[in-house]
């Protein structure tokens, strides 16, 4: 099965981790912990509401969304509260991208209009050519819809940042299944702390499952179970 098969898409990347509401109250909590003194962060139906010490409260849906909103310090500490019921992020499906700064054999030119209507959802490796404006290639790779049926692979280019990923720091090497929703929020205030051109890799066993975050500063490009041998880190 392809990714661009199944069931509705998540509406970020962290989302198939926090669809209950225990799972978005352990996120909560480890937000919560790392935001200035004075700002609640409570789970609610689909979403969380944020209210500031100004006493300004946002409802927000995602947990992109959530971070923003609670704008906390990237490099607090924060438990990993459990979650009843959580499971590890399924394997990604979609079909893998490789995004090259430049020309490419063989490669789909990003700079042909309609170049995105072109690509089909389902089927081998692709390869992408951005010779102009990559940046702006890799953010409409990670939106809708692309996002939904294409994951990346692989960056090739200096504007990319060094082609070695490092691990985020601060989180563990291996956690319990019912911590992965607080893993998530850890995962995801770490990132924001990253510089934009900054590769991370960072893979977390969960209960013997290897569980892979892959980004590129705050841009998040994979958050699955890795395949048996590629867990790396």
């Amino acid at each position: 099965m392809c990714g661009a098969c199944g069931g509705s898409p998540a509406e970020d990347w962290a989302s198939p981790v926090l669809g209950s509401r225990p799972a978005r109250a352990a996120a909560a909590a480890v937000l919560a912990a790392a935001a200035a003194r004075g700002t609640a962060v409570r789970a609610v139906p689909g979403g969380w509401t944020v209210r500031r010490p100004t006493g300004a409260a946002v409802v927000v849906g995602t947990l992109s969304g959530l971070l923003t909103a609670a704008a906390p310090d990237p490099d607090a500490d924060a438990g990993l509260p459990p979650a009843p019921g959580a499971q590890p992020p399924p394997p990604d499906h979609r079909r893998p991208v490789t995004l090259v700064h430049g020309d490419g054999d063989g490669a789909v030119d990003t700079r042909d209009a309609g170049w995105a209507e072109r690509v089909p959802p389902c089927g081998p490796p692709l390869v992408l050519a951005a010779p102009a404006e990559p940046t702006a290639v890799l953010d409409r790779l990670l939106s809708d819809p692309l996002r939904r049926s294409l994951r990346i692979a692989g960056l090739v280019g200096q504007v990319f940042g060094p082609g070695t990923a490092a691990r985020l720091p601060g989180v563990p090497g291996a956690v319990a299944v019912d911590r992965v929703p607080a893993l998530a929020a850890l995962l995801a205030l770490r990132l924001a702390g990253r510089s934009p051109h900054e590769r991370t890799r960072t893979a977390v066993d969960v209960d013997g499952t290897p569980v892979v975050l892959e980004a590129l500063g705050r841009r998040v490009l994979s958050f699955a179970a890795a395949a048996a041998g590629t867990a790396g880190h």
